[in-house]
């Protein structure tokens, strides 16, 4: 069983790898690319490399899911490669963010080893997600996004409150973080951010008690999102369902300032416009079974914390992709946020990793207590 499931293991690196190399050694192979040829071959050798180097090397050393591992560095992969086509050097700065953002996975996977749910832990994320919230609010000139990270440490917060002091502090702590959003003209990020509090009320404490008031809530959520706060729930400039009708072939390729419009840090465009619907449509399928990964992490998890936070992220993640996808295609009325991972933000990208690294984290945690329990178990024989 150990042989086949190493095997396993193999093959699917070695298909992350060989997907990965061929994303830029395709183009690089196009006559019409032969200026940018360079940068492309090595992007070609660097990005398997590094894809080698965490799957087998770092996720054994740090004890990390190597499913989730893999996953998230084939999206990242793919982001790059978005950038590669229209302009290379942004493509390998681009791919700088990307090792940060792994940096942030192997934080967030050492880091879910020693937190507790503790009131000193509940407190800390909550003052620290609460704090860049409202400095978003009182700091015109903050020119990068700390929605991401705040939403980071508010999960950490609301999960720890909510499998430890219950549902009232932990619903106390959502409602300001949505009013925050509100305010901070981020409608979208507060819905989600409502339905995601919402969905794990429900999990943590199904109770009539608890139930009841946490759907008044989210009906007063949605009312002012919708109608106190215009300005933070707008309509897409320009439709992106025009935009792919226009191009004609599914692999055709859109200039840079067409796919600019539709967001400056969103790289799900252009993937869609260089590589075509097929392409992009698969990548974003991989958050399928990194979603079900997650879940079976947070079925499997020993602790309540652990099983609620596991739940959240992958919530937090899934509900972000479907919003991100279903706007750019023109299903929605709001411009909805960025596709996970497929972003050039940096912030951003490294609180997803981060989110990413704690899943990675609670399942190499609930193997080692598998392990112990087996141990013990044939001690006691």
């Amino acid at each position: 069983m150990s042989k086949q499931k190493s095997s396993s293991r193999f093959r699917f690196t070695g298909a992350s790898m060989l997907l990965s190399g061929l994303m830029f050694l395709v183009p690089a192979l196009n006559p019409s690319m032969a200026e940018k040829a360079s940068v492309l071959y090595l992007l070609a050798v660097l990005v398997p490399c590094v894809v080698f180097l965490c799957e087998t090397l770092l996720a054994r050393m740090f004890s990390l899911d190597r499913m989730l591992v893999t996953l998230s560095l084939s999206v990242c992969s793919a982001g790059i490669a978005a950038l590669a086509l229209s302009d290379p050097d942004v493509a390998l700065t681009h791919s700088l963010r990307c090792a940060a953002g792994i940096v942030a996975l192997l934080a967030g996977g050492i880091m879910i080893r020693t937190l507790s749910p503790s009131l000193l832990t509940s407190v800390c994320t909550a003052f620290l997600g609460l704090l860049l919230l409202a400095g978003r609010l009182l700091t015109s000139t903050l020119t990068f996004s700390v929605t991401e990270i705040a939403a980071a440490f508010l999960l950490v917060s609301f999960s720890s409150l909510l499998a430890r002091q219950g549902p009232v502090s932990a619903s106390l702590l959502g409602a300001a973080a949505a009013a925050l959003l509100l305010a901070g003209g981020s409608a979208p990020d507060a819905l989600l951010w409502g339905i995601v509090i919402l969905l794990l009320l429900f999990a943590g404490d199904g109770r009539l008690a608890v139930v009841v008031p946490s759907l008044a809530a989210a009906l007063v959520l949605f009312f002012c999102a919708f109608n106190l706060f215009p300005a933070g729930v707008s309509s897409p400039g320009v439709p992106s369902a025009d935009l792919l009708a226009s191009i004609g072939a599914l692999g055709s390729d859109v200039l840079p300032d067409g796919i600019a419009s539709l967001g400056t840090f969103s790289l799900f465009p252009r993937l869609a416009g260089h590589y075509g619907l097929i392409f992009s449509g698969l990548t974003v399928l991989l958050f399928l079974p990194l979603a079900l990964r997650g879940s079976a992490v947070a079925v499997s998890s020993r602790t309540r914390f652990h099983a609620l936070l596991a739940m959240g992220i992958c919530l937090f993640l899934a509900l972000r992709t479907l919003a991100g996808v279903l706007s750019f295609f023109g299903f929605l009325p709001v411009v909805g946020p960025e596709v996970p991972l497929l972003t050039a933000s940096l912030p951003d990208l490294c609180a997803q990793m981060f989110l990413i690294g704690f899943l990675s984290g609670i399942s190499g945690r609930n193997d080692a207590d598998l392990a112990e329990d087996a141990h013990l178990a044939m001690l006691a024989k």
